[in-house]
């Protein structure tokens, strides 16, 4: 099997990454991991990986140290760089150095790391050693790239100056005008879609692919490449063909493309556009406008224009900031006030669409804290999982592509929630009784008083409360004032008749007493 080495000072980037690959299914076998470059050299030494993937900035050894001493050990490891935006020139370095490719870290999806093993996992079984070390010693700006290396290189500023730009270009028999550039970044709109291809989703993204080339190259040179799963990169030159040159001719142009896309593949499309620039050297800013305008594409219709001249105007209106109401939201579930956690979704969602800022990264995480919020509600609630947090509900946040989707899916969970305690009436009058004594026991707390709040007889409590925990209800109050009591003898120096009266027992010698047969020692002699 093909070894690999995974390297990155961060542990959750190091846990994220094991976890969304598939090793065993690729033939790939994880050797370990590495926190810094020194110890992944000497793992590197001992195991020999044959793909390393490592981060750039790290201490004590960093990953281009770490790249330079293995290429000058010969070592036939091939590298993979996880990269931040910031870390650009840095990937340039080690692009120089031998690595075979990189992928920014923000941008890391399972589909695109995948891909990038399987090639480098069929270079290497399809290569003698020697072939494979001559093929990562090249020196980078010299010899031909391929054409989606080069254009990624070029998007992310990694080859980023006139001429380096012009000679690839030239290599590459690529060369188009450099008056007139646009970037347009074409997202699949429906990521389900792919779901009707298995095991080989990149089929779509071949037929998507050449019928973006065939339709663009009718109304403009330039050339497309696949970023990732269901997105592409147009990088246009409008000056050659008459109509393309004004932004009627760009939007007959989209227009084509989608009642293509939609004829031969039932598709739809969201297209991020960029302003218009001369120069090549340009391309990295068109990039991140359209970039940036894509993002956005979840808050419209789909199969929607987006560009970035409109997106910077809608980016500086004034717009709701959702923090109150997820603090609102985990107060409600730490609380356990079903009445509150609803009133605080209902404002939340009222508050996602109301703003017209938030990105689809933004959402996606709300989406996840609210997931785990709902999980450890459902853990407290000692209530089954199944029918409320499914894998297909996690798996969903990571494949909306629109705004009214997370809306529909918070309250798809909301409405799976209150199903589930209405299923569970008797777990949740018990679940309340403990919240209820755990708020108030250092008042005068009865059985009365509690059955009294929650709207049941006495008997009809006491009887559920012994029948689901198997404790009586004076047993539960008892035990948690003395927990209580324990805690404080052991973190601070309050006398022991304060503590008496903190956790509800107006009388230092009952409160002593009590005490001693649950604890078996005197509340001194524990302190």
């Amino acid at each position: 099997m093909i070894k690999v080495l995974i390297v990155d000072d961060e542990a959750l980037v190091r846990i994220g990454i094991k976890t969304i690959i598939p090793w065993e299914e690729l033939g790939l076998e994880l050797i370990g991991e590495a926190e810094n470059g020194k110890k992944a050299l000497e793992m590197a030494r001992e195991h020999v990986p044959d793909i390393i993937l490592t981060d750039i900035k790290m201490p004590i050894m960093t990953g281009i140290e770490l790249l330079k001493a293995l290429k000058r050990e010969d070592h036939p490891a091939k590298f993979i760089i996880l990269s931040a935006h910031d870390d650009l020139e840095f990937v340039k370095e080690a692009m120089k150095n031998g690595a075979e490719d990189y992928i920014l870290k923000l941008e890391l999806e399972s589909e695109q790391l995948i891909s990038l093993l399987k090639e480098l996992k069929t270079l290497i079984l399809t290569s003698s050693s020697e072939q494979v070390y001559v093929s990562t010693a090249r020196p980078a700006y010299h010899a031909p790239l391929h054409k989606e290396k080069l254009f990624k290189d070029m998007l992310l500023g990694v080859v980023k100056t006139q001429s380096e730009i012009l000679h690839h270009l030239e290599a590459n028999r690529l060369t188009f005008p450099e008056e007139q550039l646009v970037c347009l970044i074409i997202e699949v709109d429906d990521a389900s879609i792919y779901l009707k291809y298995g095991e080989s989703p990149h089929l779509l993204d071949y037929s998507v692919l050449n019928i973006l080339e065939e339709v663009l190259s009718s109304y403009a040179y330039g050339h497309v490449i696949s970023l990732q799963l269901k997105q592409f990169i147009a990088v246009l030159s409008l000056r050659p063909k008459g109509d393309a040159r004004s932004s009627e001719g760009l939007e007959e142009l989209m227009a084509n493309l989608r009642i293509t896309l939609r004829k031969y593949l039932s598709t739809s499309v969201s297209i991020g556009i960029s302003e218009i620039y001369d120069g090549y050297e340009r391309l990295q800013q068109a990039y991140r406008e359209a970039k940036e305008a894509v993002r956005f594409a979840f808050i419209y219709p789909r199969g929607t224009n987006i560009y970035y001249r409109d997106i910077c105007s809608l980016s500086s209106q004034k717009t709701d900031d959702l923090s109150a109401e997820m603090k609102s939201l985990e107060k409600a579930f730490i609380d356990g006030e079903m009445d509150d956690i609803q009133q605080a979704l209902e404002r939340l969602t009222e508050g996602i669409s109301r703003n017209h800022k938030l990105t689809k990264e933004l959402l996606m995480g709300i989406s996840f804290t609210i997931f785990y919020l709902f999980q450890s509600f459902v853990e407290n609630y000692q209530l089954s999982e199944k029918g409320i947090l499914t894998k297909d509900m996690y798996d969903r946040i990571s494949t909306m592509s629109m705004k009214v989707d997370f809306i529909e899916w918070i309250n798809q969970l909301k409405d799976r929630m209150t199903r589930q305690l209405m299923e569970n009436y008797e777990s949740l009058r018990v679940y309340l009784t403990k919240q209820f004594i755990n708020k108030h026991y250092k008042g005068e707390l009865s059985l009365e008083k509690v059955a009294d709040y929650l709207q049941l007889s006495p008997a009809y409590l006491s009887n559920l409360f012994k029948k689901e925990t198997g404790q009586n209800f004076i047993d539960y109050v008892t035990e948690v004032k003395i927990g209580r009591a324990k805690f404080l003898l052991k973190t601070t120096d309050m006398k022991i008749a304060e503590i008496a009266r903190e956790v509800g027992y107006g009388d230092e010698y009952y409160f002593s007493k009590v005490f001693k047969k649950n604890v078996g020692e005197s509340p001194l002699k524990y302190r």
